[in-house]
């Protein structure tokens, strides 16, 4: 008969007595920062205790503090089945899914927290902080109030609160903001919004000031230094705007990917006998932007390799025949082996040494190259529709997540425009549209001609050659303008005046150095009720009209 042997007793209160020692050294090692040890101090709990759901929920801590944040899921969901009636494990686990951008996932765990703990204000705070990312304005404003209720000294839950007012009350934000500074004087990031009101109300002399504020309490690389950089670059402070943009890389909000080196980064130094790769970042339209610069690289290196997104390869390729293309595994994932080139940088990243003041844009006739075949075949199509006529190209909508909604319009707002006789409309919005057109040919009787063989979510090469054949291009400030500027296509483009998100149109100007075709109307103010669309695109039909005359 096989004996089953037990665990003495006194066995058992040790190795207990042991995992509670090793539990509070690992909490006094991270108390100060001493990561690594605190680490080794709960892997070895672990090691006594597999299923220790205090040991899980610190190791899922230290992973997000370190920056993997799925590494932290995974533990923090062990720990959550061990112990699924504690909430600030679902807090922490919260935490994991948004810096991993599983925002749906964070909100859910926030929420199973709270159910658990109706009381506990960091649950709610935090609530509150990934609805406003998830734009859920009405429901960020509601927990944060929750969380004010249950602790009145949150600082950090005054400044929620601000976040989520400023998109419709920005006198209240202030005061909320405010409010975080009474309880923190030290809380940096409420100075950096309160400079943020401020620069959308055109008080820019005063915004700096707010923000610099916010630098001395931090004065390292990140969020407020990359915020003053992209008001200073509004002003046209280019020099001062570009080397603070180097400050995206480490702002907690941006998601902008960077290539680790090796080799180095490129710093300006002499590069002439250098391979230099050159990797494209942000969107489509940031692309384009950027790639402004990318013939001064070209002329800088001895050779040059461009990683760009798998859409874009066959648009740059032609466009920059003396430099190989290839796209990037993923942003912030190169495909070029370290050993094949000897610098690097971001295309973003060039505006320090190339553009430092607008007279070093160029005048060009067009930098990026659409297959001329394709746009000789789409420009007799669309012709052909209407002979005579001229050919508009129109584009309505951003699908930006932080601020499309300032670069959105209702296409129905833009009647004046569609009723200018003698014009063939042309849809060059990208993404599900079908609805927009139905809406103004049952309203207008306008058809705006959409051509199913031409889809930019599936081929930017398509996308590029139907704006080439444009006569003109007429959007809100969206990939369509980057699209049509950087052919030299005209384009006309509606931009909204206030904030610094849109810096790369500058201050109160109706041209652009980065595109000569482009023509600016600026209109300052909210976009409420489509009346500022309105007013916009009354001023642009008038033009169109001359516009279309002067063709005839």
């Amino acid at each position: 008969m096989t004996r089953k042997t037990t665990q003495p007793a006194g066995a058992a209160t040790q190795r207990a007595e042991v995992i509670a020692s090793t539990l509070a050294m690992g909490r006094s090692h991270h108390t100060q920062g001493h990561l690594k040890l605190a680490e080794d101090c709960y892997r070895r709990v672990l090691a006594l205790d597999p299923n220790n759901a205090d040991g899980l929920n610190l190791l899922g801590v230290v992973a997000l503090q370190s920056g993997d944040a799925e590494e932290a899921v995974k533990f923090l969901k062990r720990a959550q089945r061990r112990a699924p009636k504690e909430p600030t494990i679902l807090v922490n686990l919260g935490a994991a899914y948004r810096k991993a951008d599983r925002k749906e996932d964070a909100r859910d765990a926030y929420e199973e927290a709270l159910k658990l703990r109706p009381d506990l204000a960091e649950a709610q705070f935090n609530l509150g902080k990934v609805l406003f990312e998830m734009h859920d304005l009405e429901g960020s404003i509601g927990a944060n109030k929750r969380a004010l209720a249950l602790a009145p000294n949150m600082a950090e839950a005054w400044l929620g609160l601000g976040n989520a007012l400023k998109i419709t009350d920005d006198e209240a934000a202030i005061r909320a903001y405010q409010e975080a500074l009474k309880i923190n004087p030290t809380l940096a990031e409420a100075y950096g919004n309160i400079g943020a009101v401020h620069f959308d109300r055109a008080a820019y002399h005063e915004a700096l000031s707010w923000v610099d504020k916010g630098i001395a309490l931090q004065p390292g690389p990140g969020e407020l230094r990359f915020k003053r950089s992209l008001m200073a670059l509004r002003l046209g402070e280019l020099a001062t705007g570009w080397a603070d943009y180097e400050s995206r890389f480490f702002a907690e909000r941006e998601t902008v990917a960077r290539f680790s080196p090796p080799p180095p980064y490129w710093s300006g130094e002499d590069i002439s006998d250098k391979r230099l790769l050159v990797w494209t970042e942000q969107g489509l339209g940031d692309e384009v932007l950027y790639s402004n610069m990318m013939n001064d690289a070209v002329a800088a290196a001895g050779s040059v390799i461009i990683e760009c997104s798998p859409r874009m390869v066959p648009v740059f390729a032609r466009s920059f025949p003396k430099a190989e293309v290839k796209r990037y595994v993923a942003q912030g994932a190169r495909s070029t082996p370290a050993d094949a080139f000897d610098r690097q940088i971001s295309v973003a990243s060039l505006g320090q040494f190339f553009r430092r003041d607008f007279a070093q844009f160029p005048r060009h006739q067009g930098y990026m190259k659409a297959d001329a075949e394709k746009t000789a075949r789409l420009r007799a199509r669309y012709r052909a529709l209407a002979p005579g006529n001229l050919v508009v190209g129109l584009s309505w909508r951003s699908k930006n997540e932080t601020f499309g909604e300032k670069k959105s319009a209702d296409l129905a707002t833009w009647r004046d425009i569609l009723l200018t006789p003698g014009v063939t409309f042309v849809n060059l919005q990208y993404g599900e549209c079908r609805a927009d057109l139905a809406k103004v040919k049952t309203a207008l009787g306008v058809d705006v001609f959409h051509d199913p063989e031409v889809d930019p979510m599936k081929s930017m090469d398509d996308c590029f050659a139907q704006v080439a054949a444009m006569n003109l291009v007429i959007s809100t400030s969206n990939t369509t303008v980057h699209v049509a500027g950087s052919q030299s296509v005209p384009v006309w483009a509606m931009v909204n005046s206030g904030g610094a998100n849109l810096w790369y149109w500058f201050l109160d100007r109706r041209d652009s150095p980065w595109y000569p075709s482009l023509r600016l109307f600026h209109k300052g103010g909210r976009p409420e009720g489509g009346e500022w669309w309105r007013r916009i695109t009354a001023e642009i039909a008038r033009d169109l009209a001359v516009f279309a005359a002067k063709r005839g």
